[in-house]
Parts: C-alpha cells; structure tokens; sequence
C-alpha cells in the first residue's frame, strides 16, 4: 500500500477492535474507554466514531471541557465523562452539553447546581485512595455523598477512584487502594446512601486485579495495544505505526559528518537517508544514534542529530530511492520497531511516546488492510 504522505501515522482499527475484544472480555463490564489527550495521539474523534457503535462501549472518557466539546461538534453524542473535572467557567457548558463531570468536593458539586439551570448535572466523586491527586478525602466522603443526594439539581452517575501502582501483578498498594475504596462505598451503604455505580479499573487492573472489577472499567493505553503492566502477554496488540518517507540519498565519504553536532562521523564510504520526519512530529532527539527503523523489511540504523524536521539512516549496500517508506514506531515485514522499546531507550513509558507524536504528521485509518476514507483526515 503507498500513501502520498511525506510523513504519517497508521492506525490500525482491526487491532483497534480485537483489543477491545480482549479487554471486554476480561473486565467483564461495560467500559469507558479514555480518550484524553486526542486518544493518546491516535485521533479521539476518529477513534469514539468507531467504537460509539460497540454494545460494551458504555461511554467515553476525557480530561478537559475542550476535548468533550470537540467531540461533540463532530458527533458523538453518548455518555462522556470529564475526568479532569472542571472550573467554574466550564460548568454551564459541561451541563449544557450533558458531560459528566468529575468531582472531588462539596464545592464542586454546588458549583455544578448553580450552572444546571432547567438541566440536571450530572458528577461521578473521586475518592483519594493513594494516587494522591484529584479525589475527596476518606474522611469527606460521606459528607458530599448526603450532601450530593439532596441536591435537586445534581445526580451522581458514579463513584471512583484511580490507582497508582496497578501495573504490578502483587502490588500491596492497589490491594489497599481497593479494600479502602470499598470499605468507604460500603459505609455509605450501610448509612442509607445510594451507590451509584463504581469504577477504578485501568487497564492495567482489569488484567491483573480481579477485585477492581465494579461495574464499569475505564481502559486506556490498552485500548491502543501497548502493555505497559508486569505479567505474561496479554495479547494486546498495538494498533499505531509511524511512517515517513526518504528524501535524499546521499553518498558519504569517510570522516564526513552528518547532522549537528557532528556525533556521528562516517567511518567511511556509506550510504545516507535523509528521512522526512524529526522531533517536531515526535520522534524524539533523544534518540539520536541509538535506534533503527525498517525500510523494506530490514532494519537500518539511525544515525547523526535528529533533527526538528528529519532524521538520517545508514542504508549502505540497499537500494533505496528517494520517496521509499521508513517505519519509525511499528511493524514492516517480519521486523518491528516497538514503541516500548524507544520508550526505554528514553527513560519514559509508551503514553509520552504516543502523546507527542504531532498532528503535522496525517492520521490514516485502515480497515481490513485498506484506507478508510471517512474516518483519515477527520478533525482531531
């Protein structure tokens, strides 16, 4: 398949669904799967079009106002929960647009009534159980609860939590996050006190921690097929390749550098490809001279100072022409670039990989091998 496209990121949807297959099937729930940050750099809009159809797809998550807007504007209208919560400025447009905002006082609650109006609000309460970052306290808990149920302008549409550690097989820290969640739900319960329903399951706890299994799980990186938690493989598979295409190809002698720096010196005759893709769009200077890519299915060795808009490549004794394709992230052939390999190599996990790759770089969607046209180019 050859696309037009100087540089560009495929997004597999095959994979896409096969991997919500998985997770489905292990969480045992409906899910909501999280799409901030433009679905991790896969394109939120396109991704919510093609999962708004599935029966376990129960709603979408996000971050911020800005990105349920968006969504939105181009057409998805289920459920879409505001993780980030949301400041006093966005609270009309959040019941406006019927969002569900995460809460985590007494004060963002009442904020939400006073926007309602003729509407409803509609908040989910993060309990702090550990991650140490948005959430109510233990303590406050029951208080907002009753305080929330008497609100006439304000429904709790769910009761959550995020854990910190839950990546580890036998992490004591997620077991407690979880006794101590429950143990509060339960208190409420035995107050009188409506439950609505429960989540704190990533991904990483839907595979591995039976207990986090409520009635609602909220993947995430999994949903693109990266494993970031310990454990045996589960079978995701990711869905993202990055391509960009060759330039130049220039002759080198021996001695000549290439790139800033001059890091990389020829040791003598070589082949050189300037490839059209640099930090800019996400492939990271720090991986300057100690990577590889694909071109044709076999692996060539990155070299030089990445650049802002190009990267090099020893292609010495290929045949390679300007205008053939290099995959940076993903598979070509038998060989693969894994992102979690770029992501060690710069100290990081695969979500800062995926979230940096930029938006200059075009979205293409492919469906049984082929491009699908409604949903590449759609606005993210």
């Amino acid at each position: 398949m050859r696309l037009n496209y100087p540089s560009h990121v495929e997004i597999d949807l095959d994979k896409l669904h096969a991997n919500i297959d998985l997770i489905s099937r292990k969480a045992g729930t409906p899910i909501a799967p999280v799409i901030k940050a433009d679905a991790y750099g896969h394109g939120a809009v396109a991704i919510a079009r093609q999962l708004s159809a599935r029966s376990e797809v129960e709603a979408f998550c996000v971050w911020t106002v800005r990105e349920a807007v968006c969504l939105r504007k181009h057409g998805i209208k289920g459920r879409i929960i505001v993780l980030g919560g949301v400041f006093p400025v966005e609270a009309g447009e959040a019941v406006d647009l019927d969002l569900e905002v995460v809460i985590s006082s007494l004060a963002e609650a009442k904020t939400l009534a006073g926007k309602a109006g003729r509407r409803m609000a509609m908040a989910h309460l993060k309990i702090n159980t550990g991650m140490t970052r948005l959430g109510a306290g233990p303590d406050d808990v029951l208080k907002i609860l009753r305080s929330v149920s008497r609100m006439k302008k304000v429904s709790l549409a769910g009761v959550m939590t995020h854990l910190a550690d839950s990546d580890k097989p036998r992490s004591k820290m997620t077991k407690a996050q979880l006794k101590l969640f429950d143990d509060i739900v339960s208190s409420a319960a035995s107050a009188g006190i409506a439950i609505p329903p429960r989540h704190t399951a990533n991904t990483g706890a839907i595979f591995l921690h039976p207990a986090s299994r409520h009635e609602l799980a909220r993947p995430g990186i999994g949903v693109y097929g990266v494993q970031e938690f310990g454990g045996k493989d589960a079978g995701l598979k990711p869905i993202l390749s990055m391509r960009a295409k060759v330039a130049l190809v220039r002759e080198v002698k021996k001695g000549e550098p290439v790139s800033y720096g001059m890091t990389w010196v020829s040791p003598g005759r070589r082949k050189v490809a300037v490839v059209r893709a640099g930090y800019a769009d996400g492939y990271s200077r720090g991986l300057s001279n100690r990577t590889h890519a694909i071109i044709g299915g076999r692996k060539i060795r990155q070299i030089g100072m990445i650049c802002m808009d190009n990267c090099f490549f020893d292609v010495t004794g290929l045949k390679v022409k300007a205008g053939d394709s290099v995959t940076l992230i993903g598979s070509d052939g038998k060989q693969t670039i894994p992102m979690k390999k770029l992501a060690r190599a710069l100290d990081t996990i695969s979500y800062e990989i995926m979230c940096g790759i930029n938006q200059r770089l075009q979205r293409v969607y492919l469906r049984g091998g082929k491009v699908s046209r409604s949903l590449t180019g759609s606005a993210r």
